[in-house]
């Protein structure tokens, strides 16, 4: 498999673009998105990105820990766990059991999950308008493979907001 493709070029060049140069590694991905994870956590989450079909979404949530104070690490479980199987089969779901990496098949439903959840757990979401001033479980990331190892990724700062 090739890691060029071609671009409409507008300089004059030949559109010969080097997918190596425009994406980082999945690990360095990782490494930006959980700068607090150790080397063996990486390497499991690296394992179970690996897992991932190009293009299909995966969602990472970084706890917030102030929100885990306030609420209790039991409750963040719970709320993770709705992430992993809400609209999912009986016994099925989409982290294999880490509770911060879930793999969608699109983006349609990770944003239909994130609605569930907030209707099921309102708590973990931040209401700008709340008095006093909540904070949201954790921050979170989209990544998406765009080829071996390779990986696009941005924080949605707006995904816990009501």
């Amino acid at each position: 498999m090739s890691n060029n493709f071609k671009q409409t070029p507008t300089d004059g060049t030949s559109g010969d673009v080097n997918i190596n140069e425009m994406f980082v590694s999945t690990r360095e991905a990782l490494m930006t998105i959980f700068p607090q994870a150790s080397e063996e956590d990486i390497g499991k989450y690296e394992k179970q990105i690996s897992k991932v079909e190009i293009l299909d979404p995966v969602l990472m949530i970084v706890p917030n820990q102030n929100w885990i104070n306030q609420h209790t690490y039991v409750v963040y479980q719970q709320v993770m766990d709705t992430f992993a199987t809400v609209n999912l089969p009986q016994n099925s779901r989409r982290d294999e059991n880490s509770r911060s990496i879930f793999h969608f098949p699109n983006l349609n439903d990770l944003y239909t999950v994130r609605n569930a959840v907030c209707r099921l757990h309102p708590n973990a979401f931040f209401d700008p308008n709340a008095q006093p001033q909540q904070e949201p479980i954790g921050s979170a990331w989209i990544l998406t493979n765009v080829a071996v190892r390779k990986s696009d990724f941005a924080e949605d700062d707006r995904f816990f907001v009501l």
